[in-house]
């Protein structure tokens, strides 16, 4: 826990068959609420919520079947992620939020986005697919393997692959992977294997406010394919994509230095006045 970032949480009563776990950290400036991708939790940005404090308000929340959440027996498709996430604002009354995800945050961020394209002060998403189909097959085998692993084992794995991750990064990555519900990380592969993602998720081009896109490099393992960012671009023209150099899919834990200058610039752009 970080002393100079005292934080309270609390579960939300999202659906029926889930609460969702929130943590709302003191900061400067307006909120931003940040949502973790597939196999992790709200302790996925632990080590840039600091940074993140000194210009904005940071709320974290565990997705339903993650974290402290709830762990439904079914209901992980994208519908029941977006509603959690309107119950969430609702609950916090938050009206006019940044709202930032990561790969499936990322996902559920546009598809929200979609849906109330005026409502929130402005949109970051992490290198979030914009494509489904066969081609993710291997992501998901991947994570489902490593999803049946003791602990231990899996931080091993993670170290190897991610030489550079702190120590607290690869203990936070290998327990939420584990600790995932496996129905969750099934249900969304079901999904994306059928051709269920943002390319069927209908016209992005309503979102009108403005729109940050952070994308790492095919070579160092983003998921973002670059002809999908020609296509976005074209039908969200006021977003503003970023690359950000030899990064990989997890830009915020490998390259967190210009992640938050990043987040901060575009902030400071679209904030009102």
């Amino acid at each position: 826990m970080d002393q100079k970032n005292p934080y309270s949480r609390r579960l939300v009563v999202a659906n029926s068959d889930a609460d969702i776990a929130v943590t709302m950290w003191e900061g400067n400036g307006p909120q931003i609420l940040l949502i973790h991708g597939i196999g992790s939790s709200s302790g996925d940005f632990a080590n840039v919520v600091p940074a993140l404090s000194e210009f904005c308000q940071p709320i974290t929340l565990d997705l339903r079947g993650h974290g402290d959440s709830s762990r439904p027996d079914h209901g992980y498709h994208y519908d029941d992620y977006v509603r959690d996430l309107d119950r969430v604002l609702e609950e916090l009354d938050l009206e006019h939020p940044i709202v930032l995800g990561h790969s499936l945050g990322g996902i559920i961020t546009l598809l929200w986005a979609g849906a109330h394209p005026e409502t929130a002060q402005a949109f970051i998403v992490e290198d979030s697919p914009l494509r489904s189909g066969a081609s993710f097959a291997s992501f998901f085998d991947g994570w489902l393997t490593l999803n049946a692993l003791p602990e231990d084992q899996v931080r091993t794995w993670y170290t190897g692959e991610n030489p550079s991750w702190s120590d607290a990064i690869l203990d936070q990555r290998a327990h939420d992977m584990v600790n995932t519900s496996r129905t969750a990380i099934e249900e969304l592969r079901d999904l994306s294997l059928s051709g269920q993602g943002l390319d069927t998720a209908g016209d992005l081009s309503m979102i009108t406010v403005p729109l940050l896109f952070l994308h790492g490099d095919p070579d160092a393992g983003s998921m973002v394919h670059p002809d999908d960012l020609v296509a976005f671009d074209a039908q969200v023209p006021q977003a503003e994509i970023v690359r950000i150099a030899g990064a990989g899919h997890n830009i915020h834990r490998s390259h967190a230095e210009e992640w938050v200058s990043q987040v901060r610039a575009f902030t400071a752009r679209s904030s009102c006045p």
